[in-house]
């Protein structure tokens, strides 16, 4: 029988490590463990664990990755945990590998943070450090009022004047697309894409490289959850309208909820993206990356958590009641205590997953 597909979803990181690392070993698939060099808040150990099945030397390769942004990591490994456990493994495709990523970012998952351990977001992580990082000069103006030193009810109400007295300036859409937009200044603030690729970041790459070197076609989902409508999943692909790539991501992930990044534009990737850094290192291998997004609560809720979150780690005390709180709030911003979102956010998942699965025989 069947399980609810919302008993997939985990409590904590060591339950959903623990239902995935089963749900592996009942499918007789090898774990390869990539052991993080920390520890975890009860002192557990924390890994990217990573299956494959299917031909391993195929030229077609589907991947997915949950927890690239840590505590957004339950319904990822829900839905790598459930694909496993309803033994969808025997139904993929001939001539197709297929290979899922738990925890990229098991650090963030431990801690129920959205960024690793040195405060870092992992997507936007994935700039070519080759060459200067992007200044952001419009975050730098506003840090002070996006990060406050004091989180009391008076430091918060000056914060928020000064971001409202920006939006009313500037607009909404800017204010938003300069905070989340990713910033490479100020190690101590939200969305820092850090100065040199984290832990996560390399072994992303080296367990993509490990498992696409004959590969000429390479889809991959990556889960997340806090933007957007509750329970809807938006597709969002890097690429230019009218581009080939584009075209063919279309038909793979399903013209059905899927909005187009451009290179530039209102409606344009983040500096350190993932799906474009992957898509770089990977190149010339033909690259379908599929962030899809998973709305939870208001946008303004999901951002005082990471805010509060952010100032806890900072300034505050892991033990207090506020800490718990703060916990708590983060939780059910990124996964919903609510059977009704699992389950539609899990059959939308699969839906998507099946498609690209699919499709990608096609390409």
């Amino acid at each position: 029988m069947i399980p609810a597909p919302h008993s997939y979803f985990a409590a904590t990181y060591i339950n959903a490590r623990q239902n995935f690392l089963t749900a592996a070993e009942e499918s007789g698939a090898a774990v390869t463990k990539h052991i993080h060099p920390l520890k975890g808040p009860r002192g557990e150990e924390l890994a990217l664990d990573v299956v494959a099945f299917g031909d391993l030397d195929a030229k077609k390769v589907f991947v997915t990755m949950s927890a690239t942004h840590g505590g957004e990591g339950f319904l990822g490994s829900a839905a790598q945990t459930g694909w496993l456990t309803e033994g969808r493994y025997h139904d993929i495709p001939k001539g197709v590998a297929v290979v899922l990523m738990h925890a990229v970012n098991p650090h963030g998952f431990a801690w129920l943070r959205r960024v690793t351990e040195g405060n870092v977001d992992l997507n936007r992580n994935f700039l070519d450090y080759a060459e200067p990082v992007p200044e952001k000069l419009e975050y730098d103006r506003l840090h002070a009022a996006i990060c406050p030193d004091d989180w009391t009810n008076s430091a918060l109400k000056e914060a928020q004047n000064i971001l409202n007295a920006y939006s009313e300036e500037h607009g909404q859409k800017t204010l938003n697309r300069v905070v989340m937009g990713g910033q490479f200044s100020r190690p101590d603030g939200v969305f820092y894409g850090g100065t040199a690729p984290t832990w996560s970041r390399i072994n992303i790459l080296a367990t993509l490289d490990a498992h696409t070197a004959n590969a000429d076609h390479i889809a991959l989902i990556d889960f997340h959850t806090g933007l957007g409508p509750s329970g809807h999943g938006e597709c969002y692909i890097v690429g230019s309208e009218g581009d080939p790539g584009v075209e063919k991501a279309n038909v793979l992930w399903g013209d059905n909820g899927v909005t187009v990044l451009a290179s530039s534009g209102r409606q344009q990737a983040h500096a350190g993206y993932n799906l474009t850094g992957i898509a770089r290192e990977l190149a010339p291998k033909a690259f379908y990356g599929n962030t899809l997004e998973f709305g939870t609560h208001p946008l303004n809720d999901v951002y005082h958590a990471l805010r509060a979150d952010n100032w806890l780690h900072l300034h505050g005390d892991l033990n207090s009641d506020f800490a718990a709180k703060t916990k708590a709030e983060l939780k059910e911003a990124f996964s919903p205590d609510s059977d009704v979102w699992r389950e539609a956010v899990y059959t939308r998942s699969m839906d998507v997953w099946d498609h690209g699965l699919r499709n990608l025989v096609n390409l």
